[in-house]
């Protein structure tokens, strides 16, 4: 009976520590905790018959009357240790007169940042539509896997569009070997709009399009910033250009960039997937 005792207690023991080991194999990354994942946004654009003049300011008891939808933004993590929330998030509206289509932003910031210099950086918000119809959605770094049409209005850009000043930023091009007459060139982008429309095929490959066919202005005023941005609905170019179809759904998201904290390029805050609905 002693000898059935002591047998029984060393399975006991072994089992045991079987289960120790197995548990502490299986959370050596630490204790997986549930996580309910959050209903997407759904974002309406209705029909309204109306026209945004762009040289005027922005029209502000129209906006407040159009619905829209508070989207949550979340800071892109860079490097360690992770920064806290600059932008903690962004009001999105949207409509379309059958012509044009109309992107409303809206969102807190307490400086106003439109010139560019030595550690001095653009206040800017973006819009990012995939363009392709299987999208890998996980990532969003505003230039993911896949193919994406991007809008990236910046207030340094608004600025030397719509205001014009004297004084215009410039940068240098070094040619080696170096020409008798061009031994230092000034370059010197012609800026089509406030707005640029840009195409991403994956991370890294944000590029310029030939056409800038997106037109947008923004405005600073006590601690906010309101943005609008138009397009055509229909693409020019359905291969890079964002296509939106009456009665159709498209997936966006959003992005913004706070010049004074040092945002810019990757260091932004960005938001997850929105479900557009063009009514």
């Amino acid at each position: 009976m002693k000898k059935i005792v002591i047998i029984f207690l060393a399975i006991i023991s072994i089992l045991t520590f079987s289960l120790a080991v197995y548990y502490g194999f299986t959370h050596r990354r630490g204790v997986p905790v549930p996580a309910e994942e959050e209903e997407r946004v759904a974002l309406e654009a209705p029909f309204i018959d109306k026209e945004i003049d762009f040289s005027k300011e922005i029209d502000g008891s129209f906006w407040e009357e159009l619905p829209g939808k508070k989207i949550k933004l979340l800071y892109q993590v860079m490097v360690l240790p992770w920064p806290k929330v600059i932008t903690p998030e962004v009001t999105v509206k949207v409509f379309h007169n059958a012509g044009d289509i109309y992107f409303y932003f809206l969102w807190q910031d307490d400086t106003e940042n439109k010139i560019t210099g030595i550690n001095k950086f653009s206040d800017a918000c973006a819009a990012m539509f995939p363009l392709d119809e299987k999208t890998q959605t996980p990532t969003l770094m505003m230039g993911f896997l896949g193919r994406a049409n991007i809008w990236h209005w910046k207030a340094s850009r608004d600025k030397e569009y719509w205001q014009k000043p004297q004084e215009v930023e410039a940068y240098a091009d070094f040619y080696y070997p170096f020409e008798d007459k061009e031994t230092l060139v000034v370059s010197k982008e012609v800026v089509k709009s406030a707005v640029n429309d840009l195409i991403s095929i994956r991370v890294g490959t944000v590029t310029p399009k030939e056409t800038q066919d997106v037109q947008g202005r923004g405005f600073w005023n006590n601690g906010i910033w309101q943005v609008v941005m138009r397009r055509k609905l229909n693409a020019a170019e359905p291969h890079d250009d964002a296509g939106f179809v009456q009665g159709k759904k498209r997936l966006c998201a959003f992005a913004v960039w706070n010049g004074e904290k040092g945002d810019r390029g990757g260091r932004k805050s960005i938001s997850d997937w929105v479900e557009l609905v063009i009514k």
